[in-house]
């Protein structure tokens, strides 16, 4: 579980925390959010792992969220979620 810094609102749904459920994910979600992502990008990205745009992505399905949901977060929180997806992703 994730705590926000501040609550946030999105979609008139307030959020005070987020269920990062990072191991719920499938390697077919991996591999959708890889397909899309490169489709997305303007220049290669040799280390998906280390883009805050990959990360965010990738908490977006761990927290069955849309990606525009982070997009809007506060840049304190957007840092963290990432931190925790590279961290995800990584190890």
């Amino acid at each position: 579980m994730f705590t926000l810094s501040r609550p946030f609102t999105f979609e008139e749904k307030e959020y005070t925390e987020l269920l990062l459920d990072f191991e719920s994910l499938l390697g077919s979600d991996l591999l959708q959010i890889n397909s899309q992502f490169d489709a997305e990008q303007k220049s290669p990205v040799f280390v998906k792992a280390l883009s805050l745009s990959y990360q965010l992505s990738v908490a977006a399905a761990a927290a069955k969220l849309p990606k525009e949901f982070f997009n809007s977060l506060p840049a304190k929180d957007v840092s963290k979620v990432g931190l925790q997806a590279q961290n995800f992703l990584l190890i």
